[in-house]
């Protein structure tokens, strides 16, 4: 491929409609969103090769930027972005462009980026995808390196034994099954979005525990609990990657300072943030709703009627809220309108 003229395409340009990608509804929104994972993808790339240089300007008796620029010049395109957008690759680019990184760290966390690495433990989301790792330190160097850097979030990841996190595989396994039996073109969205897990512990028992790192695309942190809820958790995390990608390619409105009160926390939070428990609800709330169709134990339903209920009433408080002080841009546009026609066809109250 053609480096040159890679790193010179910054532009958003391929970018779907994205009022299809708000919910997985049918083919035609999973292949939106296929759409849309290039994009990106190749937005990252384009990050990726210019941190790269830099670090070569810097240091250019370093062999780990040369291996880099070499294997890219290489590879088929598809290859190229398939590997900038590895969660442990994009940390990496993240942290190149800090005013505070460390040179020497950077080059040590380059090298760990190519190591050839087979995951001990992986999920299997959905066909023709590349398993998704449960990340331990022990599983190697790329692994340890994101499970470091996962360790900078809201909660600590679980280091687990490799039986361990083969159990844990296999609940997230039947999330997806319970998931794809449901609402298959569901599963084939978070399929796309999700790449690797990291475990949490349960202390919060029923209760979700459960979130993404933004700059580490596709890592989902998630504790086990019964395969319906990690299904909803599953479309859940693959929403917020999804949006987070959105926001790395476009502006989705134009006073991104402003804020206003967010029903899912309680609390005043700025729009994106708004717009992120927006998208994800509105897939959790669908997710839970297709399961309901299916429950047959009564005390199961009723939990689930009124979790559905309590979101579905969040997410119209979250819509008016939003519309009362967003001024989208174009792209924006179409995703508040792919929110509203979704939030307008929910029937709990």
């Amino acid at each position: 491929m053609r480096l040159k003229e890679l790193a010179a395409d910054r532009s958003a340009r391929g970018l779907p409609d994205l009022a299809l990608i708000v919910l997985a509804e049918d083919a035609e929104a999973v292949a939106a969103n296929e759409q849309l994972h290039r994009v990106v993808a190749r937005q990252y790339l384009v990050r990726l090769l210019r941190g790269v240089k830099r670090l070569r300007e810097d240091h250019p008796g370093a062999s780990e930027p040369a291996r880099v620029l070499e294997l890219v010049d290489g590879w088929e395109v598809d290859e190229a972005l398939t590997w900038a957008v590895r969660p442990d690759v994009t940390g990496w680019t993240w942290r190149s462009t800090m005013s505070d990184a460390n040179p020497a760290q950077l080059l040590d966390q380059l090298g760990r980026c190519l190591a050839a690495e087979q995951p001990q433990v992986s999920v299997h989301l959905g066909p023709r995808r590349t398993a998704a790792p449960v990340i331990t330190t022990g599983a190697g160097a790329r692994s340890a390196q994101l499970f470091a850097w996962a360790c900078e979030g809201d909660e600590d990841p679980l280091d687990l034994t490799a039986e361990r996190a083969g159990a844990f595989a296999a609940r997230v396994r039947d999330g997806a099954d319970a998931l794809a039996a449901v609402w298959p073109e569901g599963r084939d969205m978070a399929a796309i979005d999700i790449q690797a897990f990291a475990a949490l512990g349960n202390h919060r028992g029923l209760r979700p525990l459960n979130f993404s790192i933004h700059g580490l695309r596709g890592l989902v942190l998630t504790s086990e609990r019964p395969a319906y809820m990690l299904a909803q958790t599953l479309v859940h995390e693959a929403t917020h990657q999804r949006f987070s990608g959105i926001l790395d390619c476009v502006a989705v409105v134009r006073n991104p300072q402003a804020t206003h009160h967010s029903p899912f926390v309680d609390a005043e939070r700025p729009l994106g943030h708004i717009l992120h428990g927006i998208l994800s609800f509105i897939n959790d709330v669908h997710a839970a709703d297709r399961h309901l169709r299916t429950e047959s134990d009564p005390l199961e339903r009723g939990r689930l009627e009124r979790y559905c209920a309590l979101k579905t009433d969040q997410l119209r408080v979250a819509e008016k809220n939003l519309l009362e002080v967003a001024e989208p841009t174009e792209h924006g546009a179409r995703i508040i309108a792919g929110c509203r026609e979704a939030i307008s066809r929910l029937n709990h109250a």
